[in-house]
């Protein structure tokens, strides 16, 4: 009976016991549970404030007097900057006296006939009228040829071949027209903005900051 009893009485602090384990067990893995969490997070949150502080931009390399005219373009078309400055080093190198065989001038090349629609009374050689204009005909060419697309990408693309081609062009083969010119252009302007005018904190030394020239003149 006494045997019994002291072992009743084992088996109670046994008991009392496990529990106790069990939630010190917890305890200490919840202790590194919430650890890794909070870790995680602090990493997150300091990649957060690098990518907010650290200057990351597109326009590193664009010229300095137009940056907040290619920041409205860029909200009016929903193009991103860096893509609007590869277009318009891609169309005219930023020389505002270029003129293209087909009479297209300014940085954004526009002809006259185009101009009249999309220029709104501007001066097609001023390269903020000119940027403005590619604002307003990009996010008409997004709205006209949002229904080829399937990705914001592949729409910038056929707005892009639109741009140079004619948005019939794109319309009539569902995709960026088969014309050497305009499959080159695309190509281009994708190039420049994944390398010189892409998002990025540590811009690449390999390219020089671009310059928007005049043209000689003998005043």
């Amino acid at each position: 009976m006494q045997t019994t009893k002291l072992d009743a009485m084992v088996e109670e602090k046994k008991s009392v016991r496990a529990p106790k384990k069990f939630m010190a067990g917890f305890l200490a893995h919840w202790q590194i549970v919430a650890s890794a969490v909070l870790l995680g997070a602090g990493v997150t949150g300091l990649a957060a404030t690098y990518e907010d502080y650290c200057g990351m931009t597109d326009l590193a390399y664009a010229p300095t007097e137009v940056r907040d005219e290619l920041q409205r373009a860029s909200e009016e078309s929903g193009v991103r900057t860096g893509v609007l400055a590869s277009q318009l080093e891609t169309e005219s190198r930023w020389r505002v006296g270029v003129a293209s065989h087909a009479g297209a001038q300014g940085l954004a090349q526009f002809t006259p006939e185009t101009w009249e629609m999309w220029g709104q009374g501007g001066k097609i050689t001023d390269p903020e009228d000119s940027i403005k204009a590619q604002g307003h005909y990009l996010a008409y060419l997004r709205e006209r040829l949002a229904p080829l697309a399937d990705s914001e990408d592949e729409l910038v693309d056929l707005m892009l071949a639109g741009y140079n081609a004619g948005p019939g062009a794109v319309e009539h083969y569902k995709d960026i027209p088969p014309y050497g010119e305009t499959q080159e252009y695309v190509k281009k302007i994708d190039a420049l903005a994944s390398s010189k005018y892409k998002v990025t904190c540590d811009p690449d030394p390999q390219f020089s900051q671009a310059q928007i020239s005049y043209p000689v003149t003998n005043d």
